[in-house]
């Protein structure tokens, strides 16, 4: 256990919002880190306490610590982290400010306040980088790289009905969305209207 502190050790319970998952989700970290930027979180069962920061005697700054073999509030919130961001951003994190294993060590609301603001900045570079294709291939932008795959497989875009342009985007976006979680970005335009076309080939009718 870490030095003892000369006030008394602030805790706010703060149970998971999941009804699935027994563990607190990421919002929760959030919420949690919230509460005292300058404190230290810890998973304690299925809920996160906010534990202060204090002093020693000689007011040195220190963090409460529980003793090892206890909760793995770090790897807790990898995996909240996770549910929230692909594979490849909350692993690139989780390097980058080594979100490693710890039992029984509890996690500064710093990191996961940083750890969530970097995810964030990551998806947002990420959707940048096919941006431009993505909206060259929209069905309800009408863009030229989708113009030219109707043409290629015979499909007419006036006769496309708003229900069908939706279920165009939003297949197409998933395919965007797992190149990106497997690292495949940017997407070239020739593999955008290869999706397209495979979409337009399985499409439902009206």
């Amino acid at each position: 256990m870490g030095a003892p502190l000369t006030g008394n050790v602030s805790t706010a319970p703060l149970s998971s919002s999941s009804p699935v998952s027994p563990l607190p989700n990421l919002r929760a970290f959030e919420e949690a880190a919230r509460q005292k930027t300058d404190g230290v979180i810890e998973l304690d069962g299925d809920r996160l306490q906010v534990l202060a920061t204090g002093a020693t005697p000689t007011q040195r700054s220190v963090a409460w610590v529980r003793p090892q073999g206890g909760a793995d509030t770090t790897s807790a919130f990898v995996a909240a982290l996770g549910q929230s961001f692909s594979g490849g951003i909350t692993q690139a994190v989780a390097r980058e400010l080594d979100l490693a294993p710890a039992a029984g060590v509890p996690l500064a609301s710093r990191t996961v306040s940083l750890a969530i603001d970097m995810a964030r900045t990551g998806r947002q570079a990420m959707d940048g980088v096919d941006f431009l294709t993505r909206l060259d291939f929209s069905a309800a932008n009408r863009g030229a790289g989708f113009e030219a795959a109707c043409r290629n497989a015979g499909v007419q875009p006036s006769g496309l009905s708003a229900a069908q342009r939706t279920h165009i985007d939003a297949a197409l976006d998933s395919r965007f969305a797992g190149a990106a979680e497997a690292g495949q970005s940017p997407v070239s335009a020739g593999t955008a209207a290869g999706w397209l076309r495979q979409i337009l080939a399985e499409l439902p009718k009206d």
